[in-house]
């Protein structure tokens, strides 16, 4: 019979994405941080004239999202959401240890056939648990990818609508550019037309089949 403790644990792994049934190493090997880099952005000076155009745009993807309205509400559905998850992944995790050892102080006066049909019940069932509790993280991980696609692929419109405005022909992830003036970087002004023109996105993708 399954000890509760990798039960737990393959509970707590599904939740940060790992693989159900596969232990939790004891430590997590951890990558050596990148070396620091200089700035990539050079702050146009205050007396600088205003520019009329720019061929080249840039704009910070992460913040851009992170930014919008519809990035928060996306974040503050990923938290109330996943918080609820990890609450009842712990409360069903102390169900079964207490099922289980339960059953374990069974052993000694149930038949052996008894026993271990009781014992193979309940393997079953916590595996089905685990695989729920895994289906659960994994429908909410694709919830927040096509909401978040969803959003970029709303904001390509607007985004070309700016480019033109400023006389651009490309717009450029700002952490892929060495080096570049902060007057080309188009992140915060489409981030207030993005909130003007889309909103938070509510109900763009439904979570669960429900609008959120």
């Amino acid at each position: 019979m399954r000890a509760a403790g990798p039960f737990a644990a393959a509970l707590l792994l599904a939740m940060a994405g790992g693989t159900v049934g596969q232990e939790v190493p004891a430590e997590v090997p951890q990558a050596p941080a990148p070396p620091a880099l200089p700035s990539s952005t050079i702050e146009t000076p205050k007396d600088a004239k205003p520019l009329a155009a720019a061929p080249i745009l840039t704009v910070d993807q992460e913040r851009l999202f992170a930014d919008s309205e519809w990035g928060k509400r996306t974040q503050r559905i990923l938290e109330e959401t996943g918080g609820k998850i990890a609450a009842e992944n712990e409360r069903l995790a102390a169900q079964l240890s207490a099922e289980e050892r339960a059953l374990t102080q069974q052993r000694g006066t149930l038949d052996p056939a008894e026993f271990r049909k009781q014992a193979e019940a309940f393997d079953i069932r916590a595996t089905e648990v685990r695989r729920e509790r895994a289906k659960v993280v994994e429908d909410l991980n694709a919830w927040a990818e096509a909401d978040r696609t969803a959003f970029y692929r709303a904001a390509l419109p607007l985004m070309g609508e700016m480019m033109q405005e400023r006389g651009a022909v490309a717009v450029l992830d700002r952490r892929t550019v060495f080096v570049s003036l902060d007057a080309i970087d188009l992140t915060q002004d489409l981030v207030t037309r993005l909130n003007k023109e889309l909103g938070d996105g509510a109900g763009t993708v439904p979570l669960n089949g429900q609008p959120d």
